[in-house]
């Protein structure tokens, strides 16, 4: 079979549940969710157990995986600029130093995965646990699919809806189910980054930019566009916050199956 014509699935790992979609290639491109199931506990080991139970059911075909991790599973921060930090290789020995520096040193090891950003600018950096980035890759490598990536959801969810942004100055939430992560970009650069645990109501996200807001001197007259992505909701609703109406941004999803509204699927939208 050309590669060309290999289906995709994208499986989405939760705190509490797995799940896999298949996206066919070709004309059609139709999608299906084809296998979910709940994790025995709220860890990284259960997730990475439920995807192996996932990967050899007799559903799921070859083709190429993509795996995209909740922000349960990620730690995320920004990395200043250093004018001499000048190579790949620097980046990440000096990423993985301001990560021991904000979340202690870890015995186990860290993968430490940083965005591309302009010379200047401040840098998203991801962290994540080594053993389990190894569990992935070792449950990937035993089923019938190739892994191609591993994704922090939110660096899908900002690279599928970066043209909805504004071009400079925004607020950027991705809500996912109990976990929100929120950007902030003033003058066309990373100012403030901050991932939290919230409760799946309106109110706490609300919360979350007043927090934020107050915390970096935002106030009312000065806060800019702010773009909430909440998966598995259509149109999501928030009030003013400093003068400022949220807007909801989120990414269609097919609804064959009556389960557009299913986070785990909208999540899995977001892989180009």
């Amino acid at each position: 079979m050309s590669l060309l014509w290999r289906d995709r699935y994208v499986a989405v790992l939760c705190s509490d549940r797995v799940a896999i979609v298949r996206r066919r290639r070709g004309r059609n491109g139709a999608v299906a969710l084809v296998a979910d199931a709940p994790c025995t506990a709220p860890t990284a080991q259960a997730a990475a157990d439920a995807l192996a139970v996932l990967l050899a059911r007799p559903e799921i075909g070859k083709g190429d995986l993509t795996l995209v991790l909740s922000s349960h599973f990620v730690r995320y921060l920004l990395v200043p600029w250093r004018a001499e930090v000048r190579n790949p290789a620097e980046l990440d020995a000096y990423a993985a130093i301001c990560c021991d520096q904000v979340f202690g040193s870890e015995p186990a090891g860290r993968v430490v995965l940083t965005s591309r950003e302009k010379a200047s600018a401040p840098r998203i950096a991801a962290a994540l646990d080594a053993a389990f980035m190894n569990a992935l890759r070792g449950v990937a490598g035993a089923s019938r699919l190739r892994l191609t990536s591993i994704q922090p959801y939110l660096a899908a969810a900002f690279n599928c809806l970066r043209e909805s942004l504004g071009r400079s100055d925004f607020v950027f939430v991705v809500a996912e189910p109990k976990r929100s992560c929120l950007l902030v970009s003033t003058a066309g650069k990373w100012s403030s980054l901050r991932a939290s645990s919230t409760a799946d109501r309106p109110q706490s996200l609300v919360d979350l930019i007043e927090r934020e807001a107050q915390l970096i001197g935002l106030d009312e007259g000065a806060m800019p566009s702010i773009f909430v992505h909440a998966p598995g909701h259509a149109t999501l609703y928030l009030p003013a916050c400093r003068g400022v109406v949220p807007q909801s941004i989120n990414v269609r999803v097919p609804d064959p199956l009556g389960c557009a509204a299913d986070p785990l699927l909208a999540m899995a939208m977001t892989v180009a």
